[in-house]
């Protein structure tokens, strides 16, 4: 018979959807039948799928082909490194730069910002000893979009996260310079849908309903300095919708002006677009994060895009 202790990065979960994710190889249904029959029990007794589970539960497992071993984790031997805006014993704040994945997106891309993020936190506290959880983003940010990404280093502060980014408690203000005058403020919506393809957002009358609020900075009759409000985050967003009303980001391949591109890219060597993940504000944070009601992180503006604001708009920063 083998058990296991429940921490607190365990605790708050149901008990299926647990087991889910520590039992790779077993099947749902094979986990459902060795709830009901007592195979796996909580606290020496039978229990149900929905148990929420708490700190310090025993979770034994008395059938060998239910038997559940913890999730083998690799130590990442070698990372690039992590520029820090903010830490503490739940969360981490960083920069991310751009060209730089959040989330491998196959097994060759072995640095990506999650594997940074994972080295750094294994290098400075040690290995986490959850069966089930290692530190995890809360938002993830295009391979040539810069700036501001929370990761969480426990399973209730990545609830939490997530809890505030859907009720809209955790607001994010991206920055960027568009081709063309925009108005002074908008609202953009409809529904994208994602094109596997082309790897490409499309707006039509089918997708997902999708959201952003702009407010323009500065113009200089060419270009505008725009901040952006996500209402909600679908894939390629703010790219998408800025192109779609006639003002693409600079900088941007898919979706935006190839003349205004070669001419940044020629003059500034710009190679990616010109948005940056600037500020993340909490307005309202869960009980167990409440210490951070009222925090604001900056990104830091990287050099090109110094350099690039100046050209325009005669400062660096807005």
């Amino acid at each position: 018979m083998k058990e296991i202790r429940i921490t607190e990065n365990e605790s708050g979960q149901r008990l299926d959807r647990f087991l889910r994710k520590l039992m790779k190889e077993a099947t749902l249904s094979e986990i459902y039948k060795g709830i009901r029959k007592g195979d796996i029990k909580v606290n020496g007794k039978k229990s149900k799928e929905n148990y929420m589970l708490a700190i310090d539960d025993i979770i034994t497992f008395r059938n060998m082909n239910m038997e559940s071993n913890p999730i083998e984790k690799k130590t990442i031997n070698k990372a690039g490194n992590i520029d820090v805006v903010y830490e503490d014993q739940n969360i981490i704040v960083v920069n991310k730069p751009a060209g730089l994945l959040s989330h491998p997106q196959s097994s060759k891309d072995r640095d990506t910002l999650i594997h940074r993020i994972q080295y750094y936190i294994e290098k400075s506290e040690g290995l986490d000893t959850s069966p089930t959880f290692t530190p995890s983003l809360c938002n993830r940010l295009d391979r040539n979009t810069a700036g501001l990404v929370i990761a969480a280093k426990n399973y209730k502060s990545l609830k939490a996260i997530n809890e505030m980014i859907r009720e809209r408690k955790l607001k994010k203000l991206y920055l960027c310079v568009v081709k063309g005058s925009t108005n002074l403020r908008g609202e953009i919506s409809g529904f994208l849908e994602k094109d596997e393809k082309t790897r490409k957002a499309l707006l039509g009358d089918e997708g997902r309903e999708s959201i952003t609020y702009y407010e323009k900075k500065d113009d200089n009759g060419e270009y505008s300095l725009l901040y952006v409000d996500l209402v909600t985050g679908r894939f390629h967003q703010i790219r998408a919708h800025l192109s779609s009303i006639g003002h693409p980001i600079i900088g941007d391949v898919k979706y935006g002006d190839k003349n205004a591109n070669d001419y940044f890219r020629t003059k500034f060597g710009l190679n990616h677009q010109l948005l940056l993940a600037h500020i993340i504000s909490i307005e309202e944070a869960p009980p167990e994060l409440n210490y951070l009601n009222g925090k604001t992180w900056y990104s830091n503006i990287p050099g090109e895009y110094r350099i690039i604001l100046k050209h325009l708009f005669q400062h660096q920063t807005p």
